[in-house]
C-alpha cells in the first residue's frame, strides 16, 4: 500500500524495482508500467488485490456481484431511461417507437451510421434506380423524396442507402407506409396467420422476435403469391458480419469477452425459439433459413408502445355502435336521447382508450416496414417513427432536413454502443460517443473475490463507470456501512484507472491493428471494433487519473477563495481598453450578428499567448484548477480569476502577469462592441463580470456536452451565468488538424439543434499562437468535441445586459 500510493515509479521496468526490493509476483522482468497521474503502479496482471483489500473489509458474494443487465436480445427490450423496446435496421430503418402527447405517438429511430462496415451489403441485390418503385407503389408505400442508390461508409466501402431527391424540410414525412404493407407483432395478439398455422401456446411462449421471424418465414414460403415478393428478394442472402455466424476463433479476434458471452447467450436463445417455431408451426423451415430470418427481423425491425388498431378497426366498431343505437331505440328499449348520449360516450372513449393505452401500458407493438430499411443510421440524427393513428400507417421524420443528393439517414438509436451496433446490424460506428466497455473490475482489483466468484461488472463510458457500478466500487471501499467520503470518491477512482490500465495490458495495442481495419469479413470488423474498445478505456482512464489527482468540484471556483463565484457587474465604459478598440472592427460585429460568432485570428502576439499558456499550465500542475464533476461539462479543470478591485487585481498581477494582462484586455471588449452600435438594434447595454474562466480539456478526459451559453428570458439567474449575452474565449493551444477539441455551433431548427450540421471553429489559429472567439451567449447551441491528442486550454470571460434594458 505505501508503494502503491506514495511512490511514483513511472516508466522503470520491474527488474529494476525488484533489485530495490519492491516485488510484483504476477510480472515479469522487463514489463513496462505507465503513467496513472501522480502516483504510477505497474499493471498487467498485477495482483493489485493486496492493494484494494488493503482499503476495505470484502463483503459478502450477493452484495459484491452486479447485476447489471445482458447486452442479449433481452436488454434490446428494456431500455431503462424510457423503457422503450429497441430495435433496428441493419442495411436499412428500424427503431424505436416512444409514445407522443399528440393522438399520433413518436416512434424514436435507429440506423446504421456513416462509420459502419459496409460487409452487411456485400451480398445485397441493388435494384436499378428506380426499379423498387413498382413494388412499393402497389403496396402503397409513399417515397417519393428519395431514391436508391449505391454509396460509400466511413471505411471508403460500398453499401446501399437512400439519397434525397430535391430537398426535404424538417419534420416532414419522408417514408409512409400502410400499417397493412408491414410485418408486424404487438403483445398478447394472437397469431396474424390463425391458430390452424401456429399453434396458439406455441405463439405466445414465442419471443417477439421470433414471432417477425415466423411471419417472414411464411411469406418466403409464399414465393410470387406474396405481396413482399420484391422486398424478399432485395434482402441479404446471408449475414456473415453477424458475430453469431462466427466462429470461435474469430470471436476471439474481438478481445471482448462480454459480446462473445452475448453472443453465446443470443445462440442459445435461437436455438429455443426454432425448437418451439419449429414444433409448433404447420409449415416446415430449417434451423438455418429461421436463423437468417431472425437476423433479418433484428437488424431491420422497430418498436413500441402498442397505441390500439387504427382508424379503419375502430370504424367498425363505431358501425356496430350505431347499429346498437337505432336498434334499441326502434324497439323501444331505450329514449333517442339517452341512446345518442350512450353512444357519443362510447364513440369518444374508442381513441381516447387507445392513447391511454399508447401512453401507459406494457403493451409493445414490434414492426419490420419494407423501403424504410433501406435508411442507413446517423448516431447525429434526431429522427423518429410516427404511427399516424388516423392514417393506419407509419411515416418517417428527422429534424433537419436534407438537402437535394444527400443521404437520407436516421437513427437506430440515441444510446447504441459498439457491442450492439456489431451484435445485432454487423458493423462498428467509429468514435461512437455512446460506447461503453463492459468490465468486472473485481478481475483486476481483487483476484481472490474474483477467484471466488464475486463480480463487479461495470459499463465504463469516456467519463468513467455509470453509476451504479460506482456505487457500489464506493460501498465495497467503506465497507458497505459508512457513508462514502471525499477520500474514498478518489480511492474509488483510483481503482477505476488501474482497472483500465491492467485491462489495456492485456489487450493488444489498437494502433497494432489498424491495418486490418479494410481486411474482409470478420477480421477487418474485429479490427475495428478492438480499436473503437481501446479509445473508451483510454478515455475512462484518462479521466480517471485526473478525479483521483486532482481537487474537484460542481462548478468552477474562485483561485482567490476557494469557493463559488457570486457575480457583481460593472458598466462596460468602465473597462475600455485600447487593445480592444484595435483589434474588433465592424465586420467582427456583423459576423456576430449573422453567424452567431466571430472568430479573430492572431489577436495577440505569439510570445504572449505563449506566456499565458505557460502560466495556465504552472496553475493546473499546481492544482490551482479544479476537475469538473458537473454532467455537462465533466472531466474539464477550471478555475475563476476575480479581478473586481485593485487589491485582488495586484495580487494576481504578481502571481500571474501574463494572465492578468489578458484579463484586463478581454474586459474591455464589451465596451468595443457598445462602440460599434452594440449587438442588436435595441437600447440593451452590456455590464462586465470582472472575472475571467481558465480551462482546460484534459486529452480523451472530457468533453463539453452540447448546451446553450443562456437559456433566457427563461432562466435570467446572473448567479448561474443565464444572462449572459456575449461569450469571449481566447485560444492558446499548439494544436494540429485531427487533435480534436473543436468548438461546434450547431445549426437550430424549430429552436432545437441539429445534431447533424455545425460549424467547426479550431482552438487555435496556428502554432503557439492565439485566436479570439466572441459569440453571442443568448442564442446558439454548441459544445466541444472531445480532445483526441494533446490538452485544450481556454481563458474566457463573460458579458451580461444590463438589468433594467434587459426586463
Amino acid at each position: 500500500n505505501e508503494h502503491l500510493d506514495n511512490g511514483p515509479i513511472c516508466g522503470h521496468t520491474v527488474g529494476q524495482y525488484t533489485e530495490q526490493g519492491l516485488r510484483w509476483p504476477t510480472l515479469g522482468p522487463g514489463t513496462r508500467t505507465h503513467s496513472l497521474g501522480e502516483g504510477c503502479w505497474p499493471m498487467a496482471g498485477l495482483a493489485v488485490h493486496t492493494w484494494l483489500r488493503g482499503q476495505r473489509q470484502p463483503l459478502p458474494a450477493h452484495k459484491t456481484r452486479w447485476g447489471g443487465r445482458s447486452f442479449g436480445p433481452g436488454w434490446r427490450r428494456r431500455i431503462p431511461d424510457n423503457g422503450d423496446l429497441v430495435a433496428g435496421s441493419m442495411v436499412g430503418g428500424a427503431g424505436i417507437v416512444t409514445a407522443s402527447a399528440t393522438v399520433s405517438s413518436r416512434m424514436s429511430h435507429r440506423r446504421r451510421s456513416r462509420a459502419q462496415a459496409a460487409r452487411g451489403c456485400n451480398n445485397v441485390v441493388i435494384p436499378a434506380a428506380g426499379a423498387w418503385r413498382s413494388w412499393a407503389g402497389k403496396l402503397g408505400i409513399e417515397a417519393n423524396k428519395v431514391e436508391l442508390a449505391l454509396l460509400q461508409d466511413g471505411y471508403g466501402e460500398s453499401l446501399r442507402g437512400m439519397v434525397a431527391v430535391g430537398t426535404i424540410e424538417s419534420d416532414e414525412p419522408i417514408i409512409e407506409v400502410p400499417a397493412g404493407s408491414v410485418l408486424q407483432v404487438a403483445t398478447g395478439d394472437p397469431c396474424p396467420l390463425g391458430d390452424a398455422v401456429v399453434e396458439p401456446g406455441v405463439w405466445r411462449r414465442l419471443p417477439w422476435w421470433a414471432q417477425l421471424a415466423v411471419l417472414l418465414l411464411h411469406e418466403v414460403r409464399r414465393g410470387s403469391q406474396s405481396p413482399f415478393s420484391d422486398w424478399l428478394a432485395s434482402l441479404p442472402q446471408e449475414f456473415p458480419q453477424i458475430p453469431m455466424n462466427w466462429t470461435a476463433a474469430e470471436l476471439e479476434m474481438l478481445e471482448y469477452p462480454s459480446l462473445v458471452a452475448n453472443v453465446s447467450n443470443q445462440r442459445g436463445e435461437v436455438e429455443k425459439a426454432y425448437a418451439d417455431a419449429f414444433a409448433g408451426c404447420a409449415f416446415p423451415f430449417s434451423s438455418e433459413q429461421f436463423t437468417w430470418a431472425v437476423q433479418c427481423v433484428r437488424s431491420r425491425a422497430f418498436s413500441g408502445p402498442y397505441e390500439g388498431r387504427g382508424a379503419e378497426d375502430r370504424l367498425v366498431q363505431l358501425g356496430f355502435i350505431a347499429a346498437l343505437l337505432l336498434g334499441s331505440v326502434a324497439g323501444g328499449f331505450i329514449s333517442w336521447e339517452n341512446g345518442v348520449n350512450g353512444a357519443l360516450a362510447a364513440a369518444l372513449a374508442i381513441p381516447l382508450t387507445d392513447f391511454m393505452v399508447g401512453q401507459t401500458s406494457q403493451l409493445k407493438r414490434h414492426v419490420v416496414c419494407p423501403v424504410v430499411d433501406y435508411l442507413n443510421h446517423d448516431s447525429r440524427a434526431v429522427s423518429d417513427i410516427s404511427y399516424e393513428y388516423f392514417g393506419n400507417s407509419f411515416a418517417v421524420r428527422v429534424r433537419g432536413g436534407f438537402h437535394d443528393g444527400e443521404q437520407v439517414c436516421i437513427n437506430y438509436g440515441q444510446k447504441r454502443s459498439n457491442d450492439a451496433l456489431l451484435q445485432y446490424y454487423g458493423f462498428v460506428e467509429r468514435d461512437n460517443a455512446q460506447d461503453t466497455y463492459r468490465l468486472d473490475l473485481l478481475q483486476h482489483l481483487d483476484e481472490e473475490a474474483a477467484a471466488s466468484g464475486q463480480q463487479l461488472q461495470a459499463e465504463l463510458g469516456r467519463q468513467g463507470p455509470d453509476e451504479r457500478s460506482m456505487a457500489q466500487l464506493l460501498q465495497l471501499l467503506c465497507g458497505g456501512e459508512d457513508e462514502a467520503t471525499t477520500a474514498d470518491e478518489a480511492l474509488a477512482w483510483k481503482a477505476v484507472a488501474l482497472a483500465c490500465e491492467a485491462e489495456l495490458q492485456q489487450r493488444a495495442s489498437g494502433s497494432a491493428r489498424e491495418l486490418e481495419v479494410l481486411s474482409a469479413e470478420y477480421t477487418g470488423l474485429a479490427a475495428r471494433f478492438a480499436i473503437e474498445k481501446e479509445k473508451v478505456l483510454l478515455a475512462c482512464r484518462a479521466h480517471a487519473e485526473g478525479r483521483c489527482s486532482k481537487p474537484f468540484s460542481a462548478a468552477p471556483l474562485s483561485l482567490t477563495s476557494k469557493a463559488v463565484l457570486l457575480p457583481t457587474f460593472h458598466s462596460a465604459e468602465e473597462w475600455q481598453h485600447a487593445w480592444a478598440d484595435s483589434v474588433v472592427s465592424l465586420h467582427h460585429l456583423e459576423q456576430m450578428r449573422t453567424q452567431g460568432y466571430a472568430a479573430i485570428d492572431e489577436a495577440f502576439d505569439a510570445s504572449f499567448a505563449a506566456e499565458c499558456l505557460k502560466e495556465c499550465e504552472a496553475l493546473d500542475c499546481n492544482d490551482g484548477l479544479t476537475t469538473t464533476t458537473n454532467r455537462c461539462n465533466r472531466g474539464s479543470r477550471s478555475t475563476w480569476l476575480e479581478f473586481e478591485n485593485k487589491q485582488i487585481l495586484a495580487a494576481l498581477q504578481q502571481q500571474i502577469p501574463a494572465l492578468s494582462r489578458l484579463s484586463l484586455m478581454l474586459a474591455g471588449l464589451p465596451s468595443r462592441l457598445m462602440q460599434l452600435g452594440g449587438l442588436s438594434a435595441s437600447d440593451e447595454t452590456l455590464r462586465v463580470h470582472p472575472a475571467t474562466m481558465i480551462a482546460v480539456y484534459p486529452e480523451q478526459a472530457a468533453q463539453y456536452a452540447l448546451h446553450k451559453d443562456s437559456y433566457a428570458p427563461w432562466d435570467n439567474d446572473p448567479a448561474t451565468g443565464a444572462s449572459r449575452r456575449v461569450t469571449v474565449l481566447a485560444y492558446l493551444n499548439d494544436w494540429s488538424p485531427g487533435s480534436g477539441g473543436e468548438l461546434q455551433v450547431y445549426e437550430t431548427v424549430h429552436d432545437r439543434p441539429d445534431p447533424r450540421r455545425f460549424r467547426a471553429l479550431p482552438p487555435k489559429a496556428r502554432g503557439v499562437d492565439s485566436r479570439l472567439a466572441i459569440r453571442f451567449g443568448f442564442d446558439g447551441n454548441h459544445e466541444v468535441h472531445p480532445l483526441i491528442s494533446g490538452s485544450r486550454f481556454r481563458y474566457g470571460s463573460r458579458t451580461h445586459p444590463n438589468a433594467g434594458a434587459w426586463q
